[in-house]
């Protein structure tokens, strides 16, 4: 009854206030300067079966903070929706709001160790090699920032090498590259979520940046930045998915640059698909694709009839040739089921989906 109460209350905190309450206080060891950093997992403790009531109780707190948080943010992002003609949109993947209640839910699933001692020995070795990584990452983002004073088309180039270098490890984690660290399935769900954490926080940066970046220039066109710097704006605002007017303001922005050749017909199209597929339950495109069954399909169509053709529009090869690339590059077998992805764009990135980071 105390625990329901104490959800309720902070539901309650969170829809008449402007911003999220303060975390529990079982999580503020673990904040630093507004960001969660993971540390021992002690935050966490609550879930294993050896945990006391007490630490139960703080990790509910906590969980139950969390999804206050969110609910919050669903409703005012499904409010903002409706005014932009999508009042039925299904946001129920989306995770927006506060970045601290989002880190939150970026927890190791380790569903086959019961007890948190059993959980700090599998720790040691992801703790060190994630660390290591992100210690990388943000030493390559020094190295490449550009200086004070540099043009937009300079800025734009460097912005998302540390949003991919975060996302190449998710799949550097697993083992399958020469020079890969060879954890256990508990060790990769730990190194996972700790680069989990860190690319939530890159990608909110990002998109606050970009933000900026088109109120103050629009929608940068390819005359202005040249074609690799407007193909990484889009490569950012494909990775905005916890801010999804965002992303539905960037494409009607794009779209009456298409006739111009100012940005990517390319790019436009896989937009287009991972946007409408949240706010309609449909794509126009088959960008995005899932594997099922060890098969790889596209989601939703608007018209199965006409899609090559569409793609066609667009500069994109025939849906099973497309597949079949997907296919030779990144296989079903052995990728968790119903985990969506998309591949390409102008870019010659991958972008990962809903699932994949």
């Amino acid at each position: 009854m105390i625990r329901r109460c104490l959800a309720l209350s902070l539901c309650a905190l969170v829809l008449c206030a402007a911003d999220a309450p303060p975390p529990p206080a079982a999580l503020e060891p673990y904040i630093k300067d507004g960001r969660l950093d993971p540390g021992d997992y002690g935050w966490i403790k609550g879930r294993f079966q050896d945990a006391t009531s007490e630490e139960a109780a703080a990790f509910r707190a906590i969980i139950d903070w969390s999804t206050a948080c969110r609910e919050s943010a669903l409703t005012e992002l499904r409010a903002e929706l409706a005014t932009k003609g999508f009042a039925t949109a299904a946001v129920e993947n989306v995770f927006p709001g506060p970045l601290l209640c989002s880190q939150v839910a970026s927890q190791p699933m380790v569903a086959d160790i019961t007890s948190f001692a059993a959980f700090q020995q599998e720790l040691a070795a992801p703790r060190v090699v994630a660390d290591t990584y992100l210690a990388a990452v943000r030493l390559a983002e020094d190295d490449t920032r550009p200086g004070a004073g540099a043009d937009l088309r300079r800025q734009l180039e460097a912005r998302p090498l540390g949003e991919q270098l975060l996302r190449h490890a998710f799949t550097w984690g697993r083992g399958l590259e020469p020079d890969s660290p060879n954890l256990t399935p508990a060790g990769r769900a730990i190194f996972q979520a700790r680069i989990s954490v860190a690319a939530v926080a890159r990608d909110r940066a990002n998109t606050e940046w970009l933000k900026g970046v088109v109120a103050e220039h629009g929608w940068p066109r390819i005359s202005q930045v040249g074609e690799h710097a407007s193909n990484q704006a889009w490569l950012l605002v494909q990775h905005a998915d916890h801010d999804p007017v965002f992303q539905l303001d960037a494409l009607r922005l794009m779209e009456p640059m298409i006739a111009e050749g100012e940005v990517s017909k390319q790019n436009y199209a896989y937009l287009y698909d991972r946007i409408m597929l949240k706010l309609a339950g449909k794509q126009r495109y088959a960008t995005q694709v899932r594997c099922q069954d060890d098969v790889r399909s596209p989601l939703p169509l608007e018209d199965e009839a006409t899609v090559d053709q569409s793609r066609a529009a667009m500069g994109l090869p025939p849906v099973k040739e497309y597949i079949d690339q997907f296919n030779r590059s990144i296989p079903c077998a052995g990728l968790p089921e119903n985990t969506i992805r998309s591949q390409g764009g102008s870019s010659g990135n991958t972008a990962g989906g809903s699932g994949t980071g």
